[in-house]
């Protein structure tokens, strides 16, 4: 059975570094992580550390998500059906959710096998693949059928974000704010690499009818839309719409709205000096109390205490 522990802080780590560069902060972080064996989860959900000493024969278990392992010590080996791949350091593991597989683990107390894991949701996939799509930046190859299981390397543009995910986890508005912007750029980062089919392979068509509903959102935030509209939009009944929407995304379609709006008036009044009344009046309100409201239970403070906060940090910082 795996040992769970709940880090709040990066406490005591092994006096050890075998790399330089970015991969080589990302063992000290994911070293100063793993403190004991098992499973080490951190203040994010979709980030946790594993650790084992001993060396583990092959078990049987299952990955309801996009999960990716980068090892900074050990060796894990991974089979699904006939394919077999090794997570060792300097490597990433990427396996397909909704699957079934068998792994196998080399470790020692000398020489643990200690990994960071991270799943990846259709919601944070699925938006940066509509992207890229329509950008034009998706690989050759993106859309062939890939194996459940793939191995890359952990090049500098994929440990710089991973690194920075973890410093910002001990901070509560930082791990709010930024670690969703952290995912999306490993996502992009995966999604320009030979990895790019696998992760595709994750949106299934109603993924992909609610990530389109998604950008319908963004696109007409600061109109009055409603669900049967957004619904309408990517030719779905209202409530099966609300149903899947909220399962893929973990939010109701009024309540993402009210994200995107929120973030939107967030930006406005960081870029200028807009009145709180204009800020909630762009972004689709009808009354600015409500937007108050709505902006001080997303971001812990009133619009211009916010906006006042932040020329604070940056008059101390310039």
């Amino acid at each position: 059975m795996e040992q769970t522990i709940l880090s709040s802080s990066f406490a005591n780590p092994e006096p050890v570094q075998f790399e330089t560069g970015s991969f080589g902060k990302l063992v000290e972080q994911v070293r100063t992580l793993a403190t004991c064996a098992g499973q080490i989860v951190t203040p994010s959900p979709d980030i946790w550390v594993f650790r084992t000493d001993s060396s583990i024969s092959y078990v049987r278990s299952y990955s309801s998500m996009m999960n990716i392992a980068v090892a900074v010590s050990g060796q894990k080996t991974v089979r699904i059906g006939n394919h077999i791949k090794v997570n060792d350091p300097k490597n990433y593991l990427l396996m397909h959710g909704s699957t079934h597989y068998q792994a196998s683990v080399d470790a020692s107390p000398d020489d643990p096998y200690i990994a960071l894991k991270l799943q990846l949701s259709p919601g944070i996939l699925g938006p940066i693949l509509l992207e890229l799509a329509d950008l034009g930046g998706l690989r050759d190859g993106t859309f062939e059928s890939p194996p459940p299981v793939f191995v890359g390397p952990v090049e500098d543009t994929f440990a710089e974000p991973l690194c920075r995910l973890l410093t910002c986890l001990d901070n509560p508005l930082e791990r709010r704010m930024l670690v969703p912007l952290y995912l999306r750029e490993i996502a992009f980062r995966l999604l320009r690499s030979d990895a790019a089919s696998l992760l595709r392979a994750s949106i299934t068509r109603e993924h992909t009818r609610v990530l389109r509903a998604i950008r319908f959102i963004e696109e007409n935030a600061d109109a009055g839309i409603t669900v049967q509209a957004m619904a309408e939009s990517v030719a779905m009944s209202g409530s099966h719409f609300a149903h899947r929407f909220r399962e893929i995304t973990g939010v109701s379609p009024i309540q993402y709205l009210k994200r995107i709006r929120l973030e939107k008036a967030r930006l406005l009044l960081l870029e200028g000096d807009l009145p709180v009344s204009v800020a909630a009046e762009e972004t689709g309100y009808a009354s600015t109390s409500h937007f108050s409201r709505d902006f001080r239970r997303q971001f812990g403070l009133s619009p211009t205490c916010y906006a006042q906060s932040f020329k604070e940090h940056v008059a101390v910082t310039s």
